[in-house]
């Protein structure tokens, strides 16, 4: 009985290690190198292009090199977004976002090299193992908040934040895919959106059951232009009425994703696009699960008119001062900087929950992927 109790809450916990990613083995279309680099898997493959793990002499472990695909590779326009996309990459320095390391925009296939991040996705660990709370989800909360202050400051917008984008490293939850969707816009996208905002003002849908939303299937991805919109109900309201994204749409879609990670549950349900739409515009997201300062800050975060929202810089300090302790000294002043709190907070509660996790299994098809961080 002991040992079955024990057995329980092991499996209660967030089993970062087992839930990692696997690379697949490279298939016969695959290059055996990218730049200098040697590929040894592939990590996923999208419509902007494909993701391998690649390594070099000298290189202490994996990098995650994202070769673009050759359709976007032909359209000179395209071009010129991701190199300035890499330049703005270059600039970031944040514990929650993967380093960047290399780029050749001027090969025949660009490609841009970050730090490989082990992990399973949020997604793939809460709809395992359950809801994030206590610490784990304010690490959440604070390091996805910091990974958007951090990429706003050099001008990205992200665009798809969602629990699939959210690697649970060791460390500290990493966001991935800064950028790629802000890269390449299609020229047609907004006539686009415009149409889909019409037909979601005509539809004729009852108002959906009250949160948590149970009806239809899960949608992996299907709106509109696909992942250059975003994940059906994972866009912010401005976007279904056809604005542009903004930094403030970001910050909704953190607040969703916090939501997700206290709930085990979209926080507007699963169905049909359009009936997600509607959900996104006019009902109230499911914050079932979250504490009460968070829910707060999640609310503001989710407001449906942009201007009524934090910006990132001020989502993560209010994030910060939901702490124990509030982030501050003996005197009531802020202990350190932004940046010292945030490493403080995740070194205190994300990697303390990271360290009673189990080493990850000793066999595997692939090397284990990139360590840990050079010391900041």
């Amino acid at each position: 009985m002991r040992a079955r109790r024990a057995s329980g809450r092991f499996r209660e916990r967030a089993v970062i290690a087992r839930g990692s990613r696997r690379l697949q083995r490279l298939r016969p279309e695959d290059p055996a190198t990218v730049g200098p680099y040697r590929l040894v898997g592939r990590v996923g493959s999208g419509g902007m292009g494909t993701v391998y793990a690649g390594s070099a002499d000298g290189l202490s472990g994996y990098l995650a090199i994202k070769v673009i695909h050759g359709a976007h590779a032909a359209d000179p326009e395209f071009r010129r977004r991701f190199a300035r996309e890499a330049r703005l990459m270059a600039r970031v320095d944040s514990p929650c976002v993967p380093r960047f390391v290399h780029a050749d925009v001027e090969a025949t296939l660009p490609w841009l090299a970050t730090e490989y991040v082990p992990g399973p996705t949020l997604r793939h660990h809460v709809e395992r193992y359950g809801a994030l709370r206590g610490g784990m989800l304010l690490g959440l909360a604070v390091g996805a908040a910091e990974a958007l202050r951090a990429v706003h400051a050099v001008g990205i917008v992200h665009r798809d934040l969602k629990p699939g984008n959210v690697i649970l490293a060791p460390g500290a939850p990493k966001v991935l895919d800064f950028g790629i969707a802000y890269a390449h816009e299609d020229p047609t996208l907004w006539l686009r959106l415009r149409r889909m905002r019409r037909r979601v003002s005509e539809l004729r849908i009852p108002h959906p059951p009250s949160p948590p939303y149970r009806t239809g299937a899960p949608i992996a991805s299907g709106a509109p232009g696909g992942d250059r919109v975003g994940t059906p109900g994972w866009i912010s309201p401005e976007q279904y009425r056809g604005a542009h994204a903004t930094r403030r749409s970001d910050v909704f879609l953190w607040g969703a994703l916090v939501a997700f990670a206290a709930a085990r549950h979209d926080p507007f349900g699963h169905g049909h696009p359009k009936v997600l739409a509607r959900r996104v515009l006019h009902e109230e997201p499911d914050l079932a699960g979250l504490p009460p300062g968070l829910e707060e800050l999640v609310l503001a975060a989710m407001a449906k008119s942009p201007g009524d929202r934090p910006e990132s810089a001020e989502l993560l300090r209010r994030a910060l001062a939901l702490a124990p302790g509030g982030g501050r000294g003996p005197d009531g002043a802020p202990a350190g900087t932004d940046r010292q709190r945030v490493r403080a907070l995740l070194d205190r509660e994300w990697t303390r929950v990271s360290a009673r996790l189990p080493k990850p299994p000793r066999r595997s098809r692939l090397p284990v992927p990139f360590g840990p961080r050079r010391p900041e």
